[in-house]
């Protein structure tokens, strides 16, 4: 009830965040449930009955045929079928046979199939997805079935009036 105390604080390049009303608090290097600890007690001096929710961001790339691609912070409970709804889904060019999880510098090719595993794939800070994009002769595909259909088509119409 105090929307004034809550947010996403980003830790500084001293390992520090900020929290409104608690002050400067260093949480590099520290167990979450220390951190959590710490700000519960500072709340508590301040606040009768506090509701406190410490849960960390990890953050994740997600590059190629993406709607918005960039860097995202996300909750660790993210899925990369969680992930890639929050940057819009795939463009009409993407290949969902063709996306890599990137993870500590090992590539990891997964196919976006309903139902697939990969689909609930939790995600690290650090890693990188990136979508690739269909090949041209798949995005024309259509055009040679029909260009194939339509001679296939005069050959019979031309064997049949002979």
């Amino acid at each position: 009830d105090e929307p004034s105390l809550g947010g996403q604080f980003q830790v500084g390049d001293d390992g520090a965040i900020l929290i409104p009303g608690i002050g400067i608090l260093a949480v590099a290097g520290r167990p979450m449930a220390e951190v959590e600890a710490e700000v519960r007690r500072a709340y508590a001096r301040e606040l009768a009955d506090p509701v406190l929710r410490v849960v960390p961001l990890v953050r994740v790339a997600v590059l190629g045929e993406v709607a918005r691609p960039g860097l995202f912070p996300v909750d660790p409970t993210h899925t990369l079928a969680d992930v890639l709804a929050t940057v819009g889904g795939l463009t009409p060019l993407a290949d969902r046979g063709n996306i890599v999880l990137v993870r500590d510098g090992v590539r990891r090719r997964l196919r976006l199939d309903p139902g697939s595993a990969a689909l609930a794939e939790p995600l690290r800070s650090g890693d990188r997805i990136v979508v690739g994009r269909r090949s041209w002769f798949s995005e024309n595909l259509a055009i040679f079935v029909g260009a194939a259909a339509s001679v296939a088509a005069a050959a019979v119409t031309s064997l049949i009036v002979r």
